[in-house]
């Protein structure tokens, strides 16, 4: 009887072609749009530079210090002589302003209690730009007068002009794994898997409340079928359509994601591990939206429910927004999402290289998690079919 089960689930699941769009295609289309859209959040540079208009009248050091930040990785850099900051901003789009007095290293150097450089900017612009801005100007002034100095003293200038690039970092990844650089895909993957494993949901809530008005649940029960099987036979097909997601969203990662010029999915972990991973997020998953589809009367209030709480999960969990950009509070607030706990487990095998040891308290939050739904589904359902 319990194969009989598993076959009715199966033609029921691939019968709604809308519910598997939602699975397949909508997680893939997040996967490509948010690796292509934070490209650069985890570039070392800008495929589009910033256009920075330097107002001011020409001289050497004016040269200087704008061929300074042409060689920026962020910046491209023009000098202006006229121009409203309308028409520089709006009309010939230059993401930034830089007022600067031809004379700044005179006064700089006399301590002018006046001189002061001024940037303007979109409204829009993100402040970690204005930052770089700050930065860049800061670091190719000072090493002009730095320059200037050594040069009056006879001092060889050339290891302050590569200083910089002296400097360099290098990624620690767990159990001695190969160097792989972080990427935004290596973010994208592990966040809309698991937030789109969770939107199974509504393939499970459309048949199983089908099922319940109906009446099919307790003519299955007429022939002395317990519960338990009847929720199994939910479980396991709908399992195997997650694990179906895991693989399709990684080869999205892997192939089609840099044919649209975004970074290849280099998984620097064990695929015995994302399995492990991959089922405790499905299980919870799953149990979850049995209990949403016990207690919820029509598919609609299903969807509604199991949707506004799913994208509060997302949220809340860092799907929408990668949690290192989170304010602390928010961070902690996060750490009590199921979802949360998936996409931490698999960034430790995507890109952290972890081990089993690193994921098995995220394995238990989700297995307890799975539990937990599953019972409650079970008493409201048994409950149901006592009355």
């Amino acid at each position: 009887m319990f194969k009989y089960i598993l076959k009715k689930e199966l033609l029921l699941i691939f019968r709604d072609i809308h519910a598997l769009m939602v699975l397949f295609i909508m997680p893939a289309l997040f996967i490509l749009i948010m690796s292509l859209a934070l490209k650069n959040t985890y570039s070392d540079s800008f495929e589009t530079k910033l256009k920075v208009a330097v107002v001011s009248s020409e001289n050497s050091d004016i040269k200087e210090f704008v061929k300074g930040l042409n060689k920026s990785k962020y910046f491209s850099a023009s000098l202006v002589k006229k121009g409203t900051f309308d028409t520089l901003i709006y009309k010939e789009n230059y993401d930034f302003i830089v007022m600067i007095d031809k004379n700044f290293k005179s006064q700089i150097n006399k301590n002018a209690k006046n001189f002061e450089i001024k940037t303007f900017s979109k409204s829009n612009i993100k402040n970690e730009y204005f930052y770089i801005l700050k930065n860049s100007i800061a670091e190719i002034i000072s090493k002009s007068i730095m320059k200037d100095y050594f040069i009056k003293s006879k001092i060889d200038a050339r290891t302050l002009s590569v200083l910089s690039d002296k400097i360099s970092n290098t990624y620690i990844y767990k159990n001695n794994k190969p160097r792989l650089k972080p990427s935004s895909v290596q973010q994208s993957v592990p966040a809309w898997l698991v937030f789109s494993m969770f939107f199974i949901l509504i393939p499970i809530s459309n048949t199983f409340i089908n099922e319940k008005n109906f009446g099919t649940i307790s003519r299955i029960r007429s022939i002395n079928l317990s519960l338990f099987p009847i929720l199994l036979g939910k479980i396991i097909p709908y399992f195997i359509v997650n694990q179906i997601q895991v693989v399709i969203m990684i080869l999205v990662g892997i192939f089609i994601v840099p044919l649209f010029g975004g970074d290849s999915l280099i998984i620097s972990g064990n695929y015995l591990l994302i399995f492990c991973m991959s089922s405790a997020i499905s299980l919870a998953a799953i149990c979850f939206a049995l209990f949403i589809a016990n207690i919820s009367k029509t598919t609609e209030e299903a969807t509604s429910i199991g949707g506004v709480t799913n994208i509060v999960l997302a949220a809340l969990g860092g799907i929408m927004v990668p949690k290192f950009v989170m304010p602390q509070f928010m961070q902690d607030i996060s750490s009590y999402s199921p979802m949360s706990w998936g996409l931490e487990g698999l960034l430790e095998i995507f890109v952290r290289g972890g081990n089993f040891s690193d994921i098995k308290i995220y394995l238990v939050y989700l297995i307890i998690f799975a539990i937990t739904f599953l019972l409650l589904a079970y008493m409201i359902l048994k409950k149901g079919n006592n009355q």
